[in-house]
C-alpha cells in the first residue's frame, strides 16, 4: 500500500473514532470529557500533518510527472522535426 493510501486510511480511521467518541462523550463522566478535550487538539494536529504530507507527496509526484512529460515532449518534437526533414529531402 502506498504511503499516501496509508495516511488516508489512518486519518479516516481517526476521524471515525473521533466522531464516535464525540457522540458518546456527551453522556460520559467528567473525566472522559476532559480526556476528550485533551485529545481533540491531537486529532486536529494529525489531520494537519496528514494534509501536509499528502501535499508533499502530490508535489513530488507532480514534479516527477512534469519532468517525464517534458522529456517525452522533447523526444516527440525531435521525432516530428526528423520526419519533417525526411519529407523535405
Amino acid at each position: 500500500m502506498a504511503e499516501n493510501e496509508l495516511i488516508n486510511k489512518g486519518l479516516t480511521e481517526l476521524r471515525a473514532l473521533g466522531a464516535e467518541i464525540e457522540k458518546v462523550v456527551k453522556t460520559a463522566s467528567d473525566e472522559a470529557k476532559e480526556g476528550w478535550q485533551k485529545l481533540q487538539p491531537h486529532l486536529q494536529q494529525a489531520e494537519k500533518m496528514a494534509a501536509t504530507k499528502a501535499n508533499e507527496i502530490a508535489q513530488e509526484v507532480g514534479e516527477s510527472t512534469g519532468e517525464f512529460i517534458s522529456d517525452v515532449r522533447g523526444r516527440l518534437e525531435a521525432l516530428r522535426a526528423r520526419i519533417r526533414d525526411e519529407k523535405k529531402g
